[in-house]
């Protein structure tokens, strides 16, 4: 049987989940490659608090010197689940430069640096993998470059962000508040202390980048996603989409049209029958279109130790199958320049609800500034909620964003409009 070191750059919950999985799996893996992985190093930051975990293997030599990896020729894959996305490219870099093949579950790294770093390792004929950037366990980056590869991909849209996921699903089946739920998620450890990345959409963003650029065949990064977070999100909004026959999600969006690519990753309104809408509490799914298989979905636990550890480790045995048949660094990849779709341009219907003053002629003076913009209105709702203050709802029919915006601003400018509280797209899929 043969052999092969690796090294981990990192042991927080995706590290050690690869430690763990390989101690549970790992005859089960050897018999499939005809080789044993043995982790050779770990690189940490803090020496004593790992020395002093009692279900590290002895055999494992912990480090806080990366030079102790790259300086080690018995090491040929490199595992990097740190999370920091400068040095981790610095790392990684240096990996490649010396003829080591790396995985990473870095979507920080990967969205802003994928393309770079892939053209690199092709250049020292070494594998760059990165399976678990996206999604966790879900098996999603791989059929993008690979089994869905004879397709012209049209669209990817997904739940890819399981904190907001949570926040929503509870929002929906509790009634409870925005500031509620985010507690609760932080209190059960599926929201961080500061929650800005996930609550405001940008983990979900970088998410969408990496598909768009795989599937799109297209040089996208994370700043060419527009990106809306779910802090506004009311119980209102809620209740409303209940009673339409929807629910609200935040999704991330790629689409690929014959006039460009538009990447968004905004609340939206989903129907209840969708797929999508049914993903509740931290799962994550993705739904991709090929022009000839048409719709698949992939649904799992998109976060995780051992879920995310499963998808580092097959990248791991991809790796070692390809160094075994010596063909690392091999697989061609084909890069477009991306002509983006402008945001303005990019049509939807949308849910809009506003706060009011309770007098003769408001709706009137509303559906004159949307008519006015050739936006249609497909629903109305009027609720009073005192002798003063009244709410509307209305769904108007897809319109471009452009002219919503422009309409929603002359709107809050009526002296009969106390405030929009809120605009939602309406995804009809």
């Amino acid at each position: 049987m043969k052999n092969v070191s690796i090294a981990l750059l990192g042991c927080g919950t995706v590290g050690k989940g690869v430690i763990d999985l390989l101690a549970m799996n790992g005859p089960l893996i050897e018999e499939q490659l005809d080789t044993k992985i043995n982790i050779k190093r770990v690189l940490i930051r803090d020496l004593n608090k790992y020395e002093q975990m009692e279900d590290l293997p002895d055999s494992i030599q912990l480090t806080t010197d990366f030079n102790d990896i790259i300086d080690d020729d018995e090491i040929e894959i490199v595992v990097e689940v740190m999370g920091s996305a400068d040095f981790a490219k610095d790392c990684i870099e240096q990996c490649f430069l010396r003829g080591k093949s790396v995985i990473s579950a870095n979507k920080d790294l990967i969205a802003d640096y994928g393309i770079p770093l892939l053209k690199l390792s092709q250049q020292h004929n070494v594998d760059f993998q990165f399976e678990a950037s996206v999604a966790g366990g879900i098996p999603i980056v791989r059929p993008m470059y690979s089994s869905l590869n004879s397709n012209r991909i049209e669209e990817i849209i997904g739940i890819m962000n399981g904190t907001t996921n949570f926040i929503l699903s509870n929002m929906t089946a509790h009634g409870s508040s925005y500031e509620d739920v985010l507690k609760e998620a932080q209190e059960k450890g599926y929201a961080e202390a500061d929650p800005t990345n996930d609550v405001s959409g940008y983990d979900a963003a970088r998410k969408i980048a990496i598909l768009a650029t795989l599937g799109f065949h297209s040089a996208v990064t994370f700043n060419d996603v527009h990106v809306e977070g779910i802090e506004n999100i009311a119980k209102e909004d809620i209740e409303h989409a209940t009673e339409m026959g929807y629910v609200i999600k935040l999704l991330a969006i790629a689409r690929q049209d014959e006039d460009g690519i538009s990447l968004n990753v905004h609340p939206s309104f989903i129907r209840k029958g969708h797929p999508l809408a049914n993903v509740d509490g931290a799962y994550n799914a993705v739904c991709v279109r090929g022009n000839c298989v048409g719709d698949v979905m992939f649904y799992g636990q998109g976060a995780g130790s051992l879920p995310t550890a499963s998808a580092v480790v097959s990248d791991v045995m991809n790796v070692i199958l390809h160094r075994n048949l010596q063909m690392t660094g091999k697989r061609g990849y084909v890069w477009h320049e991306a002509k983006l779709k402008p945001q303005a341009d990019i049509a939807s219907p949308y849910y809009i609800r506003m706060i009011v003053n309770n007098a003769p002629g408001v709706l009137a003076a509303v559906s004159k500034v949307l008519a006015e913009n050739n936006i249609s209105i497909r629903s109305l709702i009027q609720k009073d909620e005192t002798a003063e203050i009244a709410e509307i709802v209305i769904l108007i029919d897809k319109s471009a964003a452009g002219l919503v915006q422009a309409s929603l601003q002359k709107i809050e400018e009526l002296s009969c409009v106390r405030k929009i509280a809120n605009a939602i797209r309406v995804i009809e899929v």
